[in-house]
């Protein structure tokens, strides 16, 4: 498979998974270099650091934000959360639709998610008061009614949906200790399921449970495709800084293509700072899914 994928029908999008403070200049310079057309975060930037979000407003490149578990900071009254969100503006995306030049949808999910079913942190509380898993299920079904049936539909939340498995390496898998739980969020899957009734969903991404597992459990699968041919794509490649076996520094972005309207591609991906790409592993081609 060529690398130089230059047909002008192919929507070329860049997801930052969970950065957790690792996000810097190289980044603005390496995007700048691959030219994605939209750039996705899926939360945990930061613990509330300002400072890093300031650096995602200056991209160049077009972008939308869901927050973390960890972007809350341990600010309970809120003040650091709606901070960033105010900072984000319209690339803030929870709970809320984005069309993007008219070429795709995006529907944000629960802000700052932890998993493990439904809760709302005192921070989130701060912000957006008491909201119940059936609110949240409504307000993700609210937005998605805006959504244009002609154009695919990515969902992005920081955490994945439940009902993807149970197991410590399941996509959305609870691995840090015994017993090994689904770990994903209720109120995703319910809305999700309710959407698929009226649309296809093309792609969900999300980050949270981390690729590499605790207790020396080995790998996490991330990804999976439902029965109703949903795509689900886990980006938490975390730490996505690292040195290659020459010492070099690589940093990870996940990438997905859409090909005339339909998912073509995703892989991960590590980049040298002067953008090249310096190792793959792909994770779906249409017609090679397997």
């Amino acid at each position: 498979m060529s690398f130089n994928r230059k047909t002008l029908s192919i929507l070329k999008i860049a997801i930052v998974g969970d950065c957790h403070g690792l996000w810097s200049e190289i980044d603005n310079e390496i995007l700048s270099l691959i030219k994605p057309d939209l750039v996705l975060f899926v939360g945990d930037i930061s613990d509330g650091n300002i400072k890093i979000i300031k650096k995602i407003n200056l991209l160049s490149v077009p972008s939308y934000v869901i927050l973390g578990n960890h972007d809350r900071g341990k600010d309970k009254s809120g003040e650091t959360l709606i901070k960033q969100i105010r900072l984000l503006k319209e690339k803030y995306c929870a709970w809320d639709l984005r069309i993007f030049n008219n070429d795709i949808n995006i529907l944000g999910g629960r802000p700052c998610s932890s998993g493990g079913g439904y809760y709302l942190s005192k921070e989130v509380l701060g912000v957006y008061g008491p909201i119940t898993e059936d609110d949240s299920v409504r307000k993700i079904i609210s937005s998605s009614v805006k959504a244009r049936k002609d154009l695919p539909l990515i969902i992005i939340s920081h955490t994945g949906p439940s009902g993807l498995g149970s197991e410590p390496n399941s996509i959305c898998g609870k691995d840090w200790k015994k017993p090994s739980s689904d770990w994903g969020d209720r109120d995703l899957a319910t809305a999700i399921t309710k959407i698929q009734k009226e649309r296809f969903v093309d792609l969900v991404i999300f980050g949270h449970m981390h690729n590499q597992l605790n207790r020396n459990l080995g790998s996490r699968k991330m990804f999976v495709i439902d029965k109703k041919g949903t795509s689900y794509l886990n980006t938490a490649i975390v730490p996505r800084y690292k040195t290659d076996s020459k010492g070099k520094k690589i940093i990870n972005f996940s990438w997905v293509e859409f090909n005339n309207k339909k998912l073509s591609f995703i892989s991960q991906r590590w980049y040298s700072n002067d953008g090249s790409l310096d190792k793959e592993n792909i994770l779906y081609e249409s017609g090679n899914s397997s």
